[in-house]
């Protein structure tokens, strides 16, 4: 049933309408009796006095309200092909964003649905399962379910997906990009970003906020290998990492300003936790670094699985590491402190696990002079790790430490991206060594700070995550996860077949899925064990383990529901936290919002130029998502329907069927969050 409007002004929702500051053209008489006729629709859909979002309930209703026969007709809808509904998003969403320069309206924080409501995980599962549920697009306004309408109309055509790198690049060089950036801007920017500065996602978060939904900012900058080329004409001055490290000093600065934004924007009166912020390490160190680092980490490994027996490795295994990976001693000093720990082992016949073993060799550790330090003139092909290289390193760490006190502080979540394969093992050394110091278990007045990524597509994943929570139970801390499927497939095996070497992402979308689902069982079941073993109730300060389900798939998103369920792990524990990109599944989100789970949107932003590297990469890695849509767009038109008729005075026969309404998709995505063709999508 619909909530009648007794609420104080202060707790009602507020729609507003995206602007655009490029749109100053005069409208015709047309445009203007147009734009005239949708204001009357969204006031129809904005009435101060009441909760619009929940406003309409024959929607949702088990009767709902039939036209009556002698007074009213139904308009012919399936006439209407898709041609004209991207004509009319277009029309009216340019139109609308003219005229809302002249009208700014002041978004209020006002209490989400979620406040008010009693919901269990069975409701919850109807209503992810209700393939016509529009609890998203009752808390839209008109015009972004337009501005949505046309995208993902566009984001079916592969033409456009495939021609756009090239489009753009081509524009660039002619020095046209100013109507392509404005296109871009105005279209996907607009429906996947939240704007071009931190504090222009401000409004998007508090218009979240009324639905339950909280804000991961992310400033969209990423670092690949081809930025070390003009390094060489400085390198005996101020190091051969010096034009990425003071691009890295300029962004440590961003995002320092993007979380004190996450910290002013969160409304933690509502919210279940905090904002957080996503940052990449590539964008704090020089990548050549990280690709030593990683190859480093990645010979570690082999070594530890070469002579491992039982989990366990004796000093044959060190001796290996000291002679093949570790550099020369520098010094006799040096000589003999390694010739005591080996020593020691080997008398004793000790052993070391895996943790013990990584411990022993980490370069945050007490051994790092032992193990790595290395003499000033070893270059590149002497030492694996050069004297520039750990200085580089240790000014990484630096920065990436002063980002996470400043999150600390301001009690903003860090999530730690994660990349490519060739830089994967040394994030998850950072990330690590990042939670043992801010995630501590004796802090009980703050929640964890830093999560980890991890790709569930990979084959490791499972055993790096029971590794993890392994050395985060036996070291003290808190530890944090975001779980994803991965957005590197593509590339990863196109690499692993170039470079001859075995594939790391699982061969069949049915081993992502489960180990992706597995992932979840396996930490909410360590949850469960330590609430039966220290009978405490779990909350974000407590917990030993606290994760985000960060899926587009609705299957694993029902299935971590009912998980949560069985080992009692409540919605607002703060312990089990959901996401999705902005712009994408809403249908998941709003109603994860609405009965009072965690639940936050992944918000990119930065200047056009700059975020068009990750939009493409949405479009090309996700073009599964992003045009297999159907459903969500049938949802879409449905409502953008329903409110014209309203305001125009008639009403129409619901669709009987969706496919009437031909959208012509070049891959169809399922309810499983997968494609028609296997590809994976979340």
């Amino acid at each position: 049933m619909g909530l009648e409007s007794n609420f104080p002004i202060g707790m009602q929702r507020h729609f507003i309408s995206r602007t655009s500051y490029l749109f100053n053209t005069t409208t015709t008489t047309t445009t203007t009796n147009f734009s005239k006729s949708i204001q009357k629709l969204n006031l129809h859909h904005a009435t101060p006095n009441t909760l619009t979002f929940l406003k309409k309930s024959r929607f949702h209703s088990g009767n709902p309200i039939k036209p009556s026969s002698n007074s009213r007709k139904s308009l012919p809808i399936k006439t209407i092909s898709s041609i004209a509904a991207v004509s009319l998003a277009a029309s009216y969403y340019y139109s609308s964003s003219a005229n809302a320069d002249s009208e700014k309206v002041v978004e209020i924080a006002s209490a989400p649905m979620s406040a008010f409501s009693n919901s269990t995980s069975t409701g919850t599962i109807a209503e992810l399962m209700d393939d016509d549920n529009r609890a998203a697009m009752k808390a839209k306004s008109t015009p972004e379910l337009l501005l949505g309408l046309f995208v993902y109309k566009l984001c079916t055509l592969p033409w456009i997906v495939d021609a756009a790198p090239h489009l753009i690049k081509l524009a660039e060089t002619l020095h046209l990009q100013a109507p392509v950036y404005w296109f871009v801007k105005n279209t996907f920017f607009s429906q996947f970003c939240g704007g071009e500065t931190a504090e222009e996602c401000v409004a998007t978060m508090t218009r979240l906020s009324q639905s339950g939904i909280n804000c991961i900012l992310d400033l969209s900058v990423e670092a690949d290998l081809h930025m070390d080329e003009l390094s060489h004409s400085k390198k005996e001055e101020t190091g051969k990492y010096w034009r990425q490290e003071q691009k890295a000093d300029v962004i440590l600065e961003m995002i320092k300003n993007c979380l004190k934004t996450a910290a002013t924007g969160q409304h933690e009166e509502y919210a279940t936790s905090g904002a957080f912020a996503a940052v990449k390490v590539t964008a704090f160190a020089p990548p050549e670094l990280l690709l030593r680092l990683n190859q480093v980490i990645m010979y570690l490994d082999q070594a530890f699985e070469m002579y491992q027996i039982n989990g366990q490795v004796d000093s044959t295994c060190l001796n290996h590491v000291v002679n093949k990976i570790c550099p020369t001693p520098q010094s006799e000093l040096q000589h003999q402190q390694r010739s005591q720990i080996l020593s020691h082992l080997q008398e004793n016949q000790g052993t070391l696990d895996y943790i013990e073993f990584t411990k022993l060799f980490n370069l945050r550790g007490a051994g790092r002079e032992v193990w790595w330090e290395t003499d000033q003139g070893k270059t590149e092909k002497e030492v694996f790790l050069t004297c520039d290289d750990l200085q580089a390193y240790d000014r990484m760490v630096d920065r990436l430490e002063q980002v996470c006190q400043l999150a600390h502080d301001v009690r903003v979540g860090i999530m730690v991206d994660a990349e490519q394969s060739y830089f994967q093992e040394a994030i998850d050394h950072v990330a690590m060594n990042l939670q043992e110091k801010y995630n501590r278990r004796d802090d009980t007045d703050h929640s964890p700070t830093v999560y980890n990524t991890y790709q569930m597509y990979t084959k490791a994943a499972q055993k790096k995550l029971e590794r993890d929570v392994d050395r985060a139970n036996r070291n003290n801390f808190s530890f944090a996860a975001k779980l994803v499927r991965g957005a590197y497939m593509v590339s990863e095996r196109k690499r692993a077949d170039q470079m001859k070497y075995p594939s790391p992402i699982h061969e069949t979308l049915e081993d992502t899925h489960e180990s992706y689902n597995n992932g979840v069982r396996f930490l909410l079941k360590r949850l469960h064990q330590y609430q039966d073993s220290t009978g405490h109730a779990l909350t974000a300060t407590t917990a030993p383990i606290v994760f985000m389900v960060a899926s587009h798939n609705r299957e694993s998103t029902i299935l971590t529901v009912e998980e949560m369920e069985k080992h009692h792990v409540l919605p607002r524990s703060g312990v089990v936290h959901f996401g999705q990109l902005f712009g994408m599944q809403d249908q998941i989100s709003y109603t994860l919002g609405k009965n009072g789970y965690s639940i936050y949107k992944y918000l990119p932003y930065g200047m056009i130029d700059e975020v068009i590297p990750y939009l493409l990469r949405r479009a090309q890695e996700n073009s599964a998502v992003l045009g297999g849509v159907s459903k969500e767009r049938t949802l879409m038109w449905q409502e953008v329907k329903d409110r014209f008729s309203d305001a125009a005075g008639v009403v129409h026969a619901p669709l009987e069927n969706s496919s009437t309404i031909e959208y012509g998709l070049a891959v169809d995505v399922n309810s499983n969050g997968t494609t028609s063709d296997g590809t994976e999508t979340a």
